[in-house]
């Protein structure tokens, strides 16, 4: 049956809990709820929270869709210019981007990525 997917952490099929990759300062713990996982496994869909820190994502996985819904980051690229993002923003990060997300309280984020055939879907 196919009915529209609501992207909460009460209808995600996986929950994932850790320390965001490669933690530069503070305890940056992370949850990712997803929500939709395509068979295929190159579309993933959910909900993203972080807390505290500040982590670098030295080649990003995917082409994700993102939209703030809670809190703010600050995101720095990779020549060191910088982006504040608050609920309502709505943004993409291309595939092999480096950023570097500073989270000073927390963040909350529904996501969309987009896993090309040559590139592996994150963990």
């Amino acid at each position: 049956m196919k009915t529209i997917v609501r992207f909460s952490p009460e209808g995600a099929v996986e929950h994932v809990e850790g320390i965001a990759p490669n933690p530069l300062s503070g305890n940056p713990v992370t949850h990712t709820w997803r929500c939709f996982v395509h068979p295929s496994g190159r579309l993933t869909a959910g909900i993203w929270t972080c807390e505290g820190g500040t982590f670098e994502i030295s080649a990003h996985p995917s082409n994700e869709m993102c939209t703030i819904l809670e809190g703010e980051a600050v995101i720095e690229h990779a020549d060191g210019s910088r982006v504040t993002v608050v609920p309502g923003d709505a943004f993409m990060i291309p595939y092999g981007a480096r950023t570097i997300w500073h989270v000073d309280g927390y963040v909350k984020k529904s996501f969309i990525c987009n896993f090309n055939e040559n590139e592996e879907a994150a963990s």
